[in-house]
């Protein structure tokens, strides 16, 4: 899908709240998808995806819209980036390491970000992908964090994701430190990068 000019990034709204949910879950290597199953099996949601869109539509919500800017063309989304400040770990940690054993080593390396301006859920929709909007939500991201007089603005990503990593290094991530993977035959590492802002 060839997307024609202009593309604009503008901050997220409430209505936005389905197409964050869907990139999310594009972005965040199963974790989200798991997290919203879990909830419908325990009786806290009715319908996973239902579930999805009012967690994004929470205005309380460190990664929901208000923290969100999305790329669109034509009044259509095309990709977002969720970005804030990483916070400290919260009582639920450990019982969500429990839950899902997987996703520990992301945790352990969210646990080296805290603090610092943390880019998450950055995807583009598969249509419009070779646009190079990815690279646009990177920098729009990073801009944000200069505004607020960030130091450093941080991401965790999948090593095998090879594009991204590139885009990542483009943009003056690198890496700092990996952690296995601890699926059985997963394949490549849990990725820390950074960025020193200027």
């Amino acid at each position: 899908m060839m997307v024609h000019e202009p593309i604009t990034i503008r901050k997220a709204t409430q209505k936005d709240a389905a197409d964050l949910a869907i990139i999310d879950n594009m972005a965040s290597f199963g974790m989200s998808l798991a997290f919203w199953q879990h909830a419908v099996t325990t009786g806290e949601a009715e319908d996973v995806l239902v579930f999805a869109r009012e967690r994004f539509a929470d205005k309380g919500s460190i990664f929901g819209w208000k923290n969100a800017f999305v790329a669109e063309n034509e009044n259509e989304v095309l990709g977002a980036v969720t970005v804030y400040e990483m916070p400290e770990p919260d009582d639920e940690i450990d019982e969500i390491k429990r839950l899902f054993p997987r996703f520990v080593p992301v945790f352990e390396l969210f646990g080296e970000t805290v603090g610092d301006w943390f880019i998450d859920s950055l995807g583009v929709f598969p249509q419009a992908r070779g646009n190079g909007i990815g690279g646009r939500l990177v920098n729009w991201a990073l801009e944000r964090s200069k505004e607020q007089n960030y130091k450093t603005a941080a991401l965790v990503v999948e090593s095998d994701n090879e594009p991204a990593v590139a885009l990542y290094e483009a943009k003056g991530f690198s890496k700092m430190k990996s952690l296995p993977k601890i699926e059985e035959d997963a394949k490549g590492e849990w990725l820390l990068m950074k960025a020193v802002l200027s």
